[in-house]
């Protein structure tokens, strides 16, 4: 497993690669069980696979008010990374998808209409690296009035068993 983002030759697939494992988060969050941000906890299983060059992600975040399942799948596809990241989003259909990394920064975007609803929500969560061989999560949600992204909430994840 790679660790961090110390090294100058880092490029996007070693990033994934560097997702590599189990992990254990602890931060604050607005899920969908709530609309106010609280403190969460996740256990994720990152399971990347070298040959097709895919990160997959499964795990469970929680807080007080129940627990959600995350899940997600970044690919390599011409040399971009493609897909999502810790996607909790039930009965919504994604509309539109776009990521980008960037020196040890991993911005990936989200557009979904929710299925009960109808409305339209944008998200984008940002992935970097830690030197301690974990990465941090940051949630952001789009507002409308100001149009820009605010911040929802932030996990900090470490390497499981240590």
């Amino acid at each position: 497993m790679l660790m961090g983002n110390l090294n100058a030759e880092e490029n996007a697939e070693n990033f994934l690669e560097s997702l590599n494992g189990e992990f254990r988060g602890r931060g604050e969050a607005i899920l969908e069980l709530s609309n106010r941000q609280e403190r969460v906890s996740c256990k994720l299983d990152n399971t990347f696979n070298s040959e097709s060059k895919v990160l997959e992600i499964a795990g469970v975040c929680a807080t007080t008010q129940g627990k959600a399942e995350v899940e997600g799948k970044l690919s390599m596809v011409n040399g971009k990374v493609v897909g999502s990241f810790l996607s909790p989003f039930k009965n919504s259909k994604i509309t539109k998808e776009t990521s980008n990394y960037d020196n040890g920064k991993l911005i990936i975007s989200t557009a979904f209409v929710s299925n009960d609803t109808g409305n339209l929500t944008r998200m984008r969560q940002i992935v970097v690296n830690d030197a301690k061989g974990g990465f941090n999560s940051t949630f952001q949600k789009f507002d409308n009035a100001s149009g820009a992204y605010k911040d929802t909430g932030y996990v900090e994840f470490s390497p499981s068993g240590e």
